[in-house]
């Protein structure tokens, strides 16, 4: 081992506990990133604010998970949070709509929509209704992974192994489509 001037070494055990200072940093920072998001887009697909925080909770978890595997992200890893929050919630609504119960009762101020499992039925029962009307099935996942998961064209791009621009035209189609079905639905409803 060679002492440097500085006081510390070039050793291997010295090298190895920068670069596990350094991923260390890089997950904290990677993590703090994507919670707010995180919370953001659940909460607003469930209007639970105590379940988008459970969800976001286990999706960090996963995250965190990836990088002590020493996975390298090739994508922004909010595009795999993002993919990770989705199944988990999708989860969520099956054991809940199976009657097995996930979590502890909401406290009393927790903010209710519908009963539990049939909020998130409604909500799925919606966005097939969505996608239905959009009827391309890439098109549908480009405007779900907007509206509903708040990603950006770039990310939703790497998700998809699509262009920036395939992500504009394809969201602005399925926009199209979504408006001329809801606009047949409104006369009918009068």
């Amino acid at each position: 081992m060679r002492q440097l001037s500085g006081g510390g070494d070039d050793s291997r055990e010295a090298h190895r506990r920068l670069s596990k200072a350094r991923e260390a940093e890089l997950m904290e920072d990677a993590l703090r990133a994507i919670e707010p998001r995180l919370i953001s887009s659940v909460t607003r697909v469930t209007r639970d604010y105590h379940l988008a925080q459970d969800i976001t909770q286990e999706t960090c978890i996963a995250v965190l998970q990836e990088f002590r595997r020493g996975t390298k992200f090739e994508k922004p890893i909010i595009v795999f949070a993002t993919v990770v929050a989705r199944n988990k919630l999708r989860d969520h609504w099956r054991k809940a709509s199976s009657g097995e119960r996930l979590y502890d009762e909401p406290p009393e101020h927790a903010r209710q929509f519908g009963t539990g499992s049939a909020a998130g039925l409604e909500y799925l029962e919606l966005l097939e209704s969505v996608k239905a009307a959009i009827a391309n099935e890439r098109q549908a996942a480009v405007w779900e992974l907007t509206h509903v998961w708040g990603l950006k064209g770039v990310e939703i791009a790497e998700l998809l192994e699509i262009s920036s621009a395939t992500v504009s035209r394809e969201l602005a189609s399925a926009e199209a489509k979504a408006k001329l079905c809801r606009d047949d639905e409104e006369p009918a409803s009068a």
